[in-house]
């Protein structure tokens, strides 16, 4: 099948089988049934091992190319590859598992091993016990001997907003940096203000009647221009390097352009790619599809070229 024909083929399936389903009016537990029921079908790529772990108190799974060790021990922890990746679902749903296409094909290509926390999710847990495990997460990686200049934060969607949040927490407490941020489809600006100059139907995958449901599930209240809610909106001087991967057939195409724009604005190295006819978080296609592929090839030469690099002043830190 052409490349053409594939990308037809998997916006339908989104538009039939998960679009509808994404958002109201659908409890939050229907939604997580049906995309982890989505995921189950999905095709991973071989020779790579998904092991449970706990980091610090929160449940999570690392993904391992086969002939690494996924020992958290090892007295060469300072030199291996780490991706810390954070799912996306609108902060309300989703998990590590129905994401393993992404993670696993990040992985493979990376040679990294990819950490994948599953944080408590709104509306039972809203703002910001997301941001709170995923910085729980992080500074495990670093008591267990990982080296800061070979961790890589990335997350798609609701996850990248975790990334970019993150991120300004550990500048906030003069933690060690990350040496890159990977965000995919980030959603950086909760305030939605593309609301009413975007239809939702030039999206495959969102409706911005799921976007509001979110908001309103995870800030229960609190004011969405808050920095660690809307990163597009925040003071981003002194962080590691960007990338950011979008589709251009996305209701939230503008919030990558506005984190770019700001990220820009404080003089950060970032870079924005803006990929022709993809949709939301279209890398979990990885391994079907070439536009997939060249994403996740994309996100593999960004962290290295950012490792080679990473003997220059580290970004984050006071000085």
């Amino acid at each position: 099948m052409k490349e053409a024909s594939k990308i037809m083929f998997f916006k339908g399936l989104n538009r039939l089988f998960l679009k509808p389903i994404f958002g109201p009016p659908w409890p939050y537990s229907i939604q997580r049934a049906w995309f982890k029921l989505m995921a189950s079908v999905m095709l991973l790529p071989k020779n790579i091992s998904i092991t449970p772990i706990e980091m610090a108190s929160i449940p999570a799974e690392v993904v391992t190319p086969k002939h690494l060790s996924t020992s958290a021990n090892d007295e060469d922890n300072g030199l291996k590859k780490v991706i810390l990746y954070l799912h996306g679902g609108a902060y309300c749903i989703c998990a590590p598992k129905t994401h393993r296409s992404l993670t696993c094909n990040l992985a493979k290509k990376t040679q990294a091993m990819v950490f994948v926390p599953n944080y408590r999710l709104a509306p039972e847990h809203p703002f910001p016990a997301g941001i709170d495990d995923c910085l729980t997460s992080y500074q495990w990686l670093l008591s267990q001997g990982f080296n800061s200049h070979n961790i890589t934060l990335a997350g798609d969607s609701a996850g990248g907003g975790l990334v970019m949040a993150t991120a300004l927490k550990i500048r906030e407490l003069n933690l060690p940096a990350p040496i890159a941020l990977v965000l995919i489809s980030p959603w950086s600006d909760l305030t939605l203000s593309s609301l009413h100059s975007v239809s939702d139907k030039i999206d495959p995958l969102l409706r911005w009647s799921n976007l509001q449901a979110g908001v309103k599930a995870y800030l229960q209240g609190q004011d969405p221009s808050l920095p660690l809610a809307s990163s597009s909106l925040a003071d981003l001087s002194q962080l590691p390097p960007m990338l950011i991967q979008v589709g251009s057939e996305e209701i939230i195409l503008n919030d990558s352009k506005k984190l770019h724009q700001q990220a820009m604005k404080y003089q950060n190295d970032c870079r924005l790619s803006i990929y022709e006819n993809g949709w939301h978080v279209f890398q979990l296609q990885a391994g079907l599809l070439d536009m997939s592929d060249k994403a996740i090839e994309e996100i593999d030469q960004f962290i290295s070229k950012c490792i080679q690099n990473s003997n220059a002043p580290n970004q984050m830190t006071k000085q």
